[in-house]
């Protein structure tokens, strides 16, 4: 581009606009551009203006400074500088461009080996800086490690602060904190604005699957399984080796009873990453709730819990597996330890609500129903209600019971009519006219 500007430049008869005079420095003698580069320039290299014309294009996309000046009414020069001494010293090079409301063109270009042939072309508005960029780039880099150190540590309001923050250094242009900010705010329990900022990383930033990836996740949460399928799919198209895009994906594809897609995407993730468990717990969650088969769901837990001892999610499935299958003891060595951990994660705490109800402990399971919640997203809030009116039930409060149990229809649907029409502990509620009505409503809803 440039070096076609300066061919229309030196052609006289092409010329298209008036140019102003040039401002740089006249070209450096030979012995003068020798000696600014002492023993670097072979001395069969020609060291005139013309074999310095290569320099203009590189200089015009990778300049170190570029400065502007007004040029009376009728224009305005435009210097890109590359520095080639230390501390943006002399040799530089330069080339000057003009621009009036007609057109913009180079204008022309010179070595500079004097410093104080530098000062004229500085004397104008810095329009842009490397180093400053560079200044301003590494702030941006340092909120966006603050505001992720201070997300790990549940300050949330002070992480979005801190990624607020970075996001105005950064201009608004940078994909990977716009997708960070959506963490933040999924973990917020702000979804639709979390939602919101990875699309806005995928509009500046389309070849990174990360924000594909998270939200196809929330998708995948709110059962929108087309969306979720669209996004992981893309995630996966994008990066064929992560194990984690592979996993979830396949995951959703048994949630969708495809079968056979999932498994060949778990073999792919476990050829990419054998020490990734997730494969495994995905594979004993699949068993465990889809297939109905604890045996097979205590298999690749415990699997998968060799590579990670303390994930929590496998742990309490692993818990719930081996006392289904009569297990009890098991079930309550993992209980205990669970409850020995230091925070526990929403879907921990529904799991220790079913357990301490099928145990009998209800005092604990209506302590753990509270803290889930107090959580602004607690997980799967339909059964948390469930397993609370079971409980109350068990214990004659009647009243508490189905009050309970309306939230849990509520939330649930048809889903958890079904479970209550066959469960023996809510039988003589299930009887009742305000639970036909809760049916009908469930009905009404699933109809919509």
């Amino acid at each position: 581009m440039a070096t076609k500007d300066l061919d229309i430049i030196m052609d006289s008869e092409q010329q298209i606009f008036h140019m102003p005079r040039s401002v740089l420095p006249k070209f450096p003698s030979e012995p003068s551009v020798r000696a600014s580069f002492i023993n670097t320039i072979p001395s069969s290299l020609f060291v005139d203006k013309p074999s310095f014309l290569s320099w203009v294009d590189f200089s015009l996309e990778h300049p170190d400074e570029i400065w502007e000046t007004e040029v009376g009414q009728e224009g305005t020069l435009f210097h890109y500088i590359s520095f080639f001494g230390a501390n943006n010293g002399v040799p530089a090079f330069s080339v000057e461009v003009y621009g009036n409301d007609e057109s913009l063109g180079v204008n022309d270009f010179s070595l500079i080996v004097n410093q104080d042939d530098l000062l004229p072309l500085r004397l104008g508005k810095l329009v842009y800086s490397r180093s400053l960029e560079w200044q301003r780039e590494r702030l941006v880099r340092s909120l966006n490690e603050k505001a992720l150190a201070t997300y790990d540590k549940g300050k949330l309001e002070e992480a979005r602060d801190l990624i607020d923050a970075a996001i105005r250094f950064s201009g608004h242009s940078t994909a990977y904190l716009f997708n960070n900010r959506g963490l933040i705010c999924w973990k917020m329990g702000e979804t639709d604005e979390a939602k919101e900022n990875f699309r806005a990383s995928i509009r500046l930033d389309d070849t990174n699957g990360d924000p594909y990836f998270n939200i196809g996740l929330i998708f995948f949460d709110e059962a929108n399984y087309p969306q979720a399928l669209h996004f992981l799919r893309r995630a996966v198209e994008i990066d064929p080796s992560d194990s984690q895009f592979l996993t979830e994906l396949g995951h959703l594809y048994l949630e969708l009873d495809r079968e056979e897609e999932a498994l060949a995407l778990f073999r792919e993730a476990f050829k990419n990453d054998p020490n990734d468990p997730q494969v495994d717990f995905h594979l004993g969650h699949y068993f465990l709730y889809k297939k109905r088969d604890p045996k097979h769901a205590v298999k690749y837990y415990e699997k998968g819990l060799k590579k990670d001892p303390l994930d929590q999610f496998a742990l309490a499935d692993l818990a719930v597996a081996h006392w289904i299958r009569g297990n009890r003891r098991k079930a309550s060595l993992i209980h205990k330890m669970l409850q020995r951990s230091g925070q526990l994660m929403p879907y921990t705490i529904s799991r220790l609500v079913y357990l301490n109800t099928e145990m009998g402990n209800y005092e604990n399971a209506l302590n753990y129903y509270q803290k889930a919640l107090s959580h602004a997203e607690p997980f799967e809030p339909e059964w948390l209600h469930y397993n609370a009116a079971v409980i109350y039930a068990k214990t004659g409060m009647s009243k508490q019971a189905l009050d309970i149990l309306v939230l849990a229809v509520q939330e649930g649907g048809e889903a958890v009519v079904k479970r209550a029409m066959s469960d023996s502990a809510l039988q003589r509620l299930t009887s009742t006219t305000h639970f036909k009505k809760l049916v009908k409503q469930a009905n009404r809803r699933r109809n919509r």
